[in-house]
């Protein structure tokens, strides 16, 4: 049986994270004076924690992603409660007290476990990807019945024709992690709603007295019909699924305390990485007990990280495709053209390399991060100039702590940490903090302190979450593909115009850090027709690598309709699809593939069954 855990295993837990990212028992001692252990105790027999506030959602708690069942003590049952929500067999996430854990640094804790921020990947392609001939083949007339489509994003306009078959609504459950509630059997926090709920909504003279959910931005909205938006012939618009059954999460804003730590704008739209997770989890647990096979839409990217698959939400993206019945579709980013990534090489003839990043003065305001990624076994000395030239060195020497760079000259800090061997990647990791920055060009060296070859990378926030006028001066296009984009069994999917067959020109390019074939395909994603969020039923032409991968996922709803709907492959998985997809790809014949911009070419479901035959 799982044990409860009491308010004294934060401490604990925090202590644990520095060095073993929670991987231990969660019952050892806390080392918390008796004093505080007796005060909490009384603190719950007066009942305060039933008016407490929901830990997932208040800003008095923290949360860390732990790989909870990695247990050097051997195998222990653990279960959800309001200090712990397991996510799957592997990760879970822990809430702790925000006054018992120490300030946010990444040699404190280790990389992974800390949250990361994300934002949206946008800015008639059915017939270019092959979709209408099969929505109107003789025999096959695939349109995603019995299939269900999960889309993690903003959320739905739930009123809008394309979702609902007259007053009958076609979304199975919506899950609000915005809105005000404590776990339930159903979700962690937030509020659930049914689509007995929909239904009586769209009854209603008043649906939002029913059904509270808003989609403010938008942007959930879009992926939705263009996944599994209704046939609706008067307007020429469909989804690519337009039989398939819809789950929607609409993921919370992230918490204040990460903003501040990642230095991200109040106005940004930004989800955590965790909630993200959970959002998984629960389309998951959707689709079994509906039985029915799942596609997952991931229209949600971040430039943090290795770029090598190896954050908890990628390895969560791959274990979910691993299983049978299950796919996810995840845009490649729109980070192509950004300026956001630096690339250098450093070897025993040439040990050192400057990067000259260009700050504008909109960021003077707040600042913002950065991370430098160097490949092992090579070790790396910076030195930081700012724009009137003053000059600072990173220490390599203080590993479990941060430094503060302070320039004279241009009153500017830059918190830094140094971590020579990051634990997932074995790679040095050095994350900046650029606190009210000078305007102007700084500069940074970097020296390689190994005699070997070895190459960096740098990158800065994605697009939304840092202004337009701070960019690298000699900037990288490749190696640009956002995360979860980088995890190996997702459908990582590019953009491409489908009336002239360009590529979408802001789309991330690939490949992975560690040289892994991404964007795995290209699909319709430019000025592409499809629902817009209250406008009474209205729609609009929207761009971007989110709306590619929200056509793939229904194009892998489709697939899933054929192989286990109706009965033709049982035990199709999402790497099924994504090889299938992959090998009926269209290619240019003066192209070479896999390449760095389309992966395998144009996804094409057609050609796909036209080679199954």
């Amino acid at each position: 049986m799982g044990r409860e855990v009491q308010p004294s295993a934060f401490i604990w837990r925090t202590d644990m994270l520095r060095s073993e990212d929670y991987e231990g028992d969660f019952t050892e001692e806390s080392g918390v004076p008796k004093e505080e252990l007796r005060a909490q105790q009384q603190e719950q027999e007066n009942g305060e924690e039933q008016q407490a506030p929901v830990p997932a959602q208040s800003e008095q708690y923290r949360n860390f992603i732990v790989r909870y069942n990695q247990n050097i003590h051997g195998l222990t049952d653990y279960e959800s409660d309001r200090t712990f929500q397991i996510i799957n067999e592997r990760f879970g996430i822990i809430y702790a007290p925000a006054q018992q854990v120490p300030e946010l640094e990444f040699t404190s804790y280790t990389y992974s476990s800390i949250p990361k921020c994300y934002t949206l990947m946008d800015l008639g392609g059915l017939s270019a990807s092959g979709v209408t001939k099969l929505h109107d083949h003789p025999y096959l007339k695939l349109r995603g019945g019995g299939t269900m489509i999960a889309v993690i994003d903003s959320g739905i306009d739930y009123r809008h024709p394309a979702f609902r078959n007259g007053n009958q609504s076609r979304i199975v459950s919506i899950w609000d992690q915005s809105l005000p509630g404590d776990s339930s059997e159903t979700a962690p926090f937030g509020q659930v709603f049914t689509k007995e709920d929909i239904n009586r909504a769209l009854e209603s003279e008043n649906p939002q007295e029913i059904v509270p959910s808003i989609d403010t931005n938008g942007h959930g909205t879009m992926l939705a019909a263009a996944a599994a938006g209704k046939n609706i012939p008067e307007e020429g618009f469909s989804g690519a699924a337009p039989e398939a059954e819809l789950v929607i999460v609409k993921l919370k804003q992230a918490k204040q305390y990460l903003r501040d730590f990642y230095l991200i704008a109040p106005e940004a739209e930004a989800y955590q990485e965790d909630d993200i997770m959970l959002a998984i989890s629960y389309a998951i647990k959707c689709a079994t007990k509906n039985q029915m096979p799942l596609s997952i839409c991931i229209g949600l990217g971040s430039s943090q990280g290795s770029h090598r698959g190896e954050s908890p939400l990628s390895q969560l993206i791959d274990s979910t495709a691993n299983f049978s019945q299950n796919a996810v579709s995840v845009a490649a980013g729109n980070e192509g053209l950004s300026r956001h990534h630096y690339m250098g090489e450093i070897s025993p003839e040439n040990p050192f390399s400057e990067a000259e990043l260009r700050v504008g003065e909109q960021e003077s305001g707040r600042g913002f991060s950065m991370e430098f990624w160097g490949e092992s076994p090579n070790l790396y000395g910076i030195a930081i100039q700012s724009p009137t030239g003053e000059k600072l060195e990173v220490s390599t020497a203080l590993k479990y702590g941060t430094q503060e760079l302070s320039f004279v000259f241009v009153e500017t800090k830059v918190q830094v940490n140094y971590v020579p061997i990051e634990r997932n990647s074995g790679n040095t990791l050095v994350f900046f903090r650029f606190l009210h920055p000078a305007a102007g060009i700084w500069k940074l060296e970097i020296e390689g302190r190994r005699n070997s070859p070895a190459r960096f990378h740098i990158w800065l926030p994605v697009q939304g979450l840092i202004s337009e006028q701070t960019y690298f001066l000699e900037p990288d296009p490749e190696y640009t593909v956002t995360s979860p984009g980088d995890a190996a069994d997702g459908m990582t999917v590019t953009a491409y115009q489908q009336r002239d067959g360009s590529l979408f020109a802001k789309a991330s390019r690939g490949y992975t850090a560690s040289q892994m074939v991404k964007p795995d395909f290209a699909a319709p994603g430019v000025e592409v027709k499809t629902a817009a969020a209250g406008r009474l039923g209205g729609f609009k032409e929207a761009s971007g690598t989110s709306l590619a991968a929200a056509q793939t996922a229904g194009i892998a709803a489709l697939m899933f309709e054929w192989a286990i709907i109706r009965g033709n492959e049982p035990y199709f998985s999402g790497n099924s699809v994504k090889n299938y997809l992959r090998r009926g790809a269209v290619r240019d014949e003066d192209m070479q593939y896999p390449n760095k911009e389309w992966g395998y070419g144009k996804v094409d479901l057609y050609h796909t069954f036209e080679l199954l035959t």
